[in-house]
């Protein structure tokens, strides 16, 4: 259903600024990064290589030949794998750097012990990041593409609008790394402290033997040659047998272990708490400075364009001609571009009182982009308040590719008006509420797992492979006992995993394509009876036939309802039964077997086998 732009003054568009074609829209569109390098691959590689080689790394005990101590090493190792989940994510930039760092790390570490199994591990970690980091170089490739083709497409360049403000991008972000990483630094020299004060301790005292007479949590008891009785503090009191002889040494009131020197291990931990957020704060702050800076060196490519603001402020930009708003190109945070001091103006077009009756103007707007767009960029629009006057607004946000299928809230004059009727469950009462945010939409419509779902689908898959791993290698060492207890109890818990990390509802002309476990079922229109969740935190999908499809453990509702938390799952619930109950809100084009999903469990359950064969063959 087509829609009428608010029209944008003419005065407002640079001369010559053609508008961004449907065709061009679409080329830019499919140079996006290839489906392979969605983080949504590369970061539960990652994380599942490096649970496992952690479940599997011997723990050599600490001796006097071979003493434990501060592991900067290891540190270095963790810190790095920790901050690559977050930055093959969001930040492919910093990736391409941490990952061969890793890599080498990893592969030129001899761990004293390892066995075959350890050693696999390590490969399957480097073939990890070899992975993440060609995803990574393809995600920026494809934003090279995008910038390509959008000043292909712009032609000639135009200057930017005066005034444009001050250069704010990145500033809250740089500050915020700066202090975190002075707070890392400042750990880092109290570890180096606690060392060098140990080890000129070390340097004076006098070594004698002592047995053990009893062990405490984080102590042990000992009797001296001399017969005195002194507890010394010991970070693996379990390593030593009560009556083994062990080594001390001794200045004045001082003692400790010979095995055990000083362990920066809690200055190390304040150091990966501080220093992996400076790190990823910096880098976005630097980028985004960056990035705004070079779109202020005019001039810049100039595109006509529609947009619409939703409900959530957030912005969605369509090719010129899109009329109707079905293919959003991407989204991003606006705020207006004004010089130092002066307050932004909103876009309702009305004094102070008459904004405490705020309504978002979410009706489709001509625009002008200024700046190449592509995914993580940053770019300058002109385009109209409520009141039809213009504004010029900067980026507050990285654009941001929106997923597949997905369109902002129409304009409030679009709204569809549910049908009345009998007494109609919360569901259909919602979805009728629901049907008056949704426009008829030409692609289909996908939902899946939220941030937060795809967060605990990720854990708790870590912790499944880590007790499997664990569970295994005890298997294969010790032989058959009590471990096969729990390791069938989590392989039971397979199902869950996948559930939560892939779980798929595909809205299409032909129907509802479902993807859970292990299958992916169609459902037509025809044979669809209603669709609501459970108390208990699923969904249920009712046929026709009386059969049901379900899903389990997705949320818990009580917290999200104290939380004022909407996840994707109620909102399918919500906006299929709209669909159900509105035909003509329904997808008009079919789906792809690459929309509907790709079920998880066999692919868990073939990580699972390698990984015991592995353990069998090693």
């Amino acid at each position: 259903m087509s829609e009428t732009p608010v029209p944008i003054p003419s005065g407002s568009v640079p001369a010559g600024t053609p508008a961004w074609s449907s065709a061009d829209a679409a080329q830019w569109v499919q140079t996006r990064p290839a489906n392979w390098a969605r983080p949504m691959w590369s970061v539960p590689a990652l994380l599942v290589t490096v649970v496992w080689a952690i479940a599997v790394e011997p723990e050599p005990p600490c001796s006097d030949a071979v003493p434990c101590g501060p592991d900067w090493g290891g540190m270095v190792q963790m810190g790095l794998a920790v901050g690559l989940l977050y930055w093959l994510a969001r930040l492919p930039e910093l990736t391409l750097i941490a990952a061969p760092a890793l890599a080498a790390i990893v592969a030129g570490v001899e761990l004293p012990g390892a066995d075959a199994m350890s050693q696999a591990a390590n490969v399957a970690i480097i073939a990890a990041l070899a992975f993440g980091w060609a995803a990574a170089l393809e995600r920026l490739a494809a934003r090279s593409r995008q910038r390509h083709i959008a000043e292909r497409a712009a032609g000639v360049p135009h200057p930017l609008p005066e005034p444009v403000g001050p250069l704010a991008r990145g500033a809250l972000p740089i500050a915020a790394a700066l202090a975190l990483c002075a707070v890392a630094a400042g750990a880092v020299l109290m570890g180096l402290r606690g060392i060098h004060a140990d080890e000129q301790h070390a340097a004076r005292a006098v070594r004698i033997t002592a047995e053990v007479v009893s062990r405490g949590e984080e102590s042990v008891r000992l009797r001296t040659d001399d017969a005195r009785r002194v507890t010394v503090d010991s970070y693996f009191p379990e390593d030593y047998g009560v009556g083994s002889t062990v080594a001390v040494l001794e200045d004045g009131s001082w003692r400790r272990l010979v095995a055990e020197p000083y362990d920066a291990f809690g200055w190390q931990l304040l150091v990966l708490a501080a220093g992996l957020p400076g790190l990823s704060l910096l880098t976005v702050g630097v980028l985004a400075r960056h990035r705004a800076a070079a779109l202020r060196r005019a001039p810049v490519p100039a595109l006509r364009v529609l947009e619409r603001t939703d409900q959530e402020g957030r912005t969605w930009v369509f090719a010129a001609g899109d009329s109707s708003g079905r293919g959003p190109l991407f989204t991003c945070l606006l705020t207006a571009a004004l010089p130092g001091g002066a307050e932004p103006s909103n876009r309702t077009g009305c004094d102070d009182e008459e904004a405490e009756l705020f309504v978002v103007d979410t009706r489709l707007h001509e625009a002008v982009i200024l700046g190449a767009p592509y995914d993580g960029g940053e770019l300058l629009l002109v385009t109209t308040d409520r009141g039809g006057h213009p504004i010029v607004t900067r980026t507050a946000s990285p654009l941001r590719l929106p997923r597949t299928g997905r369109a902002p809230l129409p304009a409030p004059h679009t709204l569809t008006a549910a049908p009345s009727g009998a007494t109609k469950t919360r569901h259909q009462a919602q979805a009728d509420r629901v049907s008056a945010t949704l426009t008829p939409a030409s692609r289909p419509l996908r939902w899946g797992p939220g941030h937060v779902g795809r967060a605990a689908g990720l854990a708790f898959t870590a912790g499944v492979a880590a007790g499997i791993s664990y569970f295994t290698h005890s298997l294969v060492t010790g032989g058959f006992g009590w471990e096969i207890l729990p390791l069938l109890g989590l392989l039971m818990w397979i199902n869950l995993a996948a559930v939560l990390l892939n779980w798929r509802v595909t809205a299409d002309s032909t129907g509802l394509w479902l993807a859970g476990a292990w299958t992916v079922r169609h459902v037509p229109w025809e044979r669809l009876r209603a669709a609501q969740y459970t108390d208990e935190g699923g969904v249920e999908i009712r046929l026709s036939d009386g059969s049901t499809w379900h899903l389990t453990g997705l949320g818990e509702p009580r917290l999200e309802r104290r939380l004022r938390m909407r996840p994707s799952y109620v909102r399918m619930v919500e906006e299929v039964t709209a669909l159900r109950l509105h035909p003509e809100l329904r997808p008009i084009d079919r789906s792809t077997p690459r929309d509907h999903g790709l079920p998880l469990g066999p692919v868990l359950l073939l990580l699972i086998a390698l990984t015991t064969a592995a353990a069998l063959f090693a």
